[in-house]
């Protein structure tokens, strides 16, 4: 098949409550027809294969895969193997995309009063978040990413989201003000990575596949959280040249059949601190191959360092003045310090991980 510029991948696992509002977002935008979309279904147990089935009939360029259960890390992995577009974006199911910030915000002010008298998650009016009508999205945000991508030949190409979590009852954005280029300068990279390392997804970006070829970038299957977080760093580290893009906005739909909403509290610290060990170490050794990734190693090992004892760093917390701040070694790689704190944070929080079982 000849290359096209857009391929959009979508798992889904029993999403036959949200899969139709999903596409409904992605199949108004401008140019939809022209993009390749690939659904990767995980061996759902419900009616979603044959609503999907449905869907592709009527949209050729709606295109299904039908895979035994094997998590989402494995289908997106499959989706990325199956396209054929120079750039390759990811949708969850229960997300949309081209969410219109000032109408979402207006929307939500209107039920202020119910929000403050009773929690929206048992609340019929936010209970499912598709109330919202087609003038709360626009057409263009695709269009506005391709063009961005294009224009600047950028990488990566990472676009704003709000994220509503229905069950804690609260909303959290990260919107790009303005548009800006990236490049290798230390400095700059560094902010991005910071950006990515908050953003909790790889969606709502796209990707260069010949970034994405060249430096045999996919998502671990042995992870069970945050999967999607370390591809996202791992993708800005390789990267040449990254773009952020005002006005374009994905809805990210957190509830309760979210993987990273689990509802024991237990289950939910073990989770992380294997994931947060395992993000910690991959990118770390990534950062520690190549000495032009010297900087990055230095900062990070501070960062990923600083509760090692203790517990992991909470999301936008930085390195405090530690015996690293004060060393005068320009190389953490063979550090005898970093190579202690390592073994110390990876078997401190595994004993962690064990108590808690």
């Amino acid at each position: 098949m000849k290359e096209q510029e857009l391929s959009i991948i979508i798992p889904i696992y029993n999403g036959q409550n949200y899969i139709f509002d999903c596409l409904s977002s992605i199949l108004r935008q401008k140019d939809s027809s022209r993009h390749e979309i690939i659904i990767v279904n995980d061996g759902s147990t419900d009616n979603t294969e044959n609503i999907l089935c449905n869907i592709a009939k009527e949209n050729k360029n709606i295109h299904i895969i039908n895979q035994k259960n094997s998590g989402v890390s494995v289908a997106r992995n499959n989706g990325i193997l199956a396209s054929h577009g120079k750039y390759i974006t990811f949708i969850d199911c229960d997300d949309m995309v081209g969410l219109n910030v000032a109408a979402f915000d207006k929307y939500f002010l209107l039920c202020e009063s119910i929000r403050k008298i009773k929690n929206f998650s048992t609340t019929k009016s936010f209970k499912y978040p598709y109330c919202f009508a087609s003038r709360h999205f626009t057409n263009d945000y695709f269009e506005n990413m391709l063009h961005a991508a294009r224009d600047t030949k950028a990488d990566i190409v990472f676009g704003g989201k709000i994220s509503i979590n229905m069950n804690m009852a609260y909303s959290t954005r990260q919107i790009y003000e303005y548009d800006l280029l990236y490049g290798k300068d230390f400095e700059e990279k560094n902010t991005v990575m910071r950006h990515a390392h908050l953003r909790e997804s790889a969606n709502f970006a796209l990707y260069r596949r010949e970034m994405i070829n060249k430096n045999n970038l996919y998502f671990l299957p042995n992870m069970n959280l945050d999967e999607d977080i370390l591809f996202c760093m791992l993708a800005v580290l390789y990267a040449e040249r990254i773009a952020t893009v005002k006005d374009v906005t994905y809805f990210y739909n957190r509830h309760e059949n979210t993987l990273s909403n689990m509802s024991n509290y237990f289950e939910t610290i073990n989770k992380s601190c294997v994931a947060y060990i395992q993000r910690f170490s991959y990118l770390l050794n990534a950062m520690g191959q190549k000495p032009e990734y010297s900087k990055m190693f230095n900062y990070w090992i501070k960062y990923y360092s600083k509760k090692g004892f203790e517990y992991p760093c909470e999301e936008g917390e930085f390195p405090p003045d530690n015996c690293h701040y004060w060393c005068s070694k320009d190389d953490c790689t063979n550090c005898n310090i970093a190579k202690n704190m390592r073994e110390n944070f990876v078997k401190n929080i595994k004993k962690y991980c064990s108590n808690t079982k």
